[in-house]
């Protein structure tokens, strides 16, 4: 019996205390390493979908940025004043022809009276010739006033045609420059001339070659936006100088760069609609910096800059061209390539502008002067809306970037957003010089 009592104690006994306690401690260990390994992955995945959104958002960017750039100047063909008319000035004094030429595509402000006259000419909304030309950078901007441009981006602005169908004359003119007023519309010669074009878009007026290089050279072949309002296949009037604002209410040879034109041949050029675009960063307040893009060719509130991509905190341009440098034998004859390397005057290996500080574009008239780029590099920093508390700037020393001639003081400052950065290199091929 008291064998028996004792094997069935046996069978009913537990975990002891110690036992449970290490059970739990073990079990707490075991959870803990879970919860932590699915928490870290948990992190890793928010990090890399950020990293996701930015780089999207670059992509995304870029795409449109350098398509744009590609496609600057279509239409223009021989519209871009070189360099040797710098000084040039029309005879009869006409609105904007005493206008020189900006430095390049370049200026250090939005202003008007930066804006490279060169281009086409076209009417503004109070009634005064404008220049639109078809790059135009502004580096290192201040903050450009009431677009809140964030300080050292700089800003592109952009110009060209869409749908162009000529990159010459594409048809003559019944009437010539100096003899159209606003009473008279200006008309095609030829049946079914007027079919060409298609009412609200563009066309230039020029006279057509030879203009001539000699003692009283023409400035450009003209050059001068209008917008069509009435086409017609039976060779009625294009143009209604009084209910467009892009249309002069004066007489026409006013708006023509070389300061009309009292015979010879005369054309128009079909320059399809215009695209007038510019790019921007944009920082309100606090807030996450965005790059903007205003449609400058649109009126009203559609004119407004709107929202392209969240997080882009820089744009950076550079622009160079084809002057001479490595591997050529003159140093002043083009090689084929873009070299870039030292900024020496004397040597001009580099010839690229924007991309290192205090860089200088050299004199209007010199050998290597670049008013007309072979290729745009553009760079945008992108970074994410929300900081990254993983990062303890004070060990990582994680902050902005410096990009071509975009440089930080010291103390260089720090953060903790995560950053992303995206170059590429773009050749226009459609705004030939004169």
């Amino acid at each position: 019996m008291v064998t028996s009592r004792r094997r069935s104690n046996a069978r009913q006994g537990g975990m002891t205390l110690v036992e449970i306690m290490v059970t739990l401690i073990i079990s707490s260990i075991i959870a803990a390493s879970t919860f932590m390994f699915f928490a870290g992955q948990q992190r890793i995945y928010e990090t890399q979908t950020r990293l996701l959104n930015i780089q999207q958002n670059l992509w995304a960017s870029m795409e449109v940025v350098a398509r744009h750039t590609r496609a600057s100047g279509s239409g223009m063909y021989e519209c871009v004043r070189p360099a040797s008319f710098a000084n040039a000035t029309a005879a009869n004094g006409s609105r904007v022809q005493s206008t020189a030429p900006s430095p390049g595509p370049l200026s250090a402000s939005l202003s008007d009276a930066n804006r490279p006259a060169t281009g086409v000419l076209a009417n503004d909304a109070t009634n005064n010739g404008q220049w639109i030309p078809p790059l135009w950078i502004v580096n290192n901007s201040a903050g450009e006033g009431t677009l809140n441009v964030l300080p050292n981006t700089d800003i592109l602005t952009i110009a060209f045609g869409n749908r162009t169908s000529g990159t010459d004359v594409d048809a003559p003119l019944a009437l010539n420059f100096a003899n159209t007023s606003p009473a008279t519309a200006i008309t095609l010669t030829g049946v079914g001339m007027g079919s060409m074009f298609r009412q609200g878009e563009f066309v230039l007026l020029l006279v057509t070659p030879n203009w001539g290089y000699g003692t009283n050279p023409i400035v450009n072949r003209g050059c001068t936006m209008f917008q069509i309002t009435t086409p017609n296949i039976n060779v009625t009037s294009i143009l209604d100088h009084a209910s467009n604002p892009w249309n002069p209410p004066g007489n026409v040879p006013n708006m023509l760069p070389a300061g009309g034109y009292t015979g010879g041949a005369a054309g128009v050029r079909n320059f399809g609609a215009l695209n007038w675009v510019r790019f921007f960063v944009q920082q309100v307040g606090n807030g996450a910096p965005n790059l903007m893009m205003q449609q400058l060719h649109l009126t009203g509130t559609s004119a407004d800059p709107q929202v392209m991509a969240e997080g882009i905190e820089d744009l950076q341009v550079s622009f160079a061209c084809d002057t001479g440098g490595l591997g050529s034998p003159n140093l002043n004859a083009p090689n084929g390539q873009l070299d870039e390397g030292y900024d020496d005057p004397t040597r001009r290996l580099d010839e690229w502008w924007n991309n290192v500080p205090n860089d200088v574009l050299p004199a209007m008239n010199s050998p290597a002067f670049c008013n007309l780029p072979t290729g745009v590099r553009i760079t945008l920093v992108s970074r994410t809306l929300a900081p990254d508390d993983l990062i303890d700037p004070a060990i990582s020393g994680n902050g902005p970037l410096d990009v071509e001639d975009h440089r930080y003081a010291s103390p260089r400052p720090t953060d903790q957003f995560r950053r992303r950065v995206l170059t590429t290199t773009v050749y226009p091929r459609n705004n030939k010089p004169l």
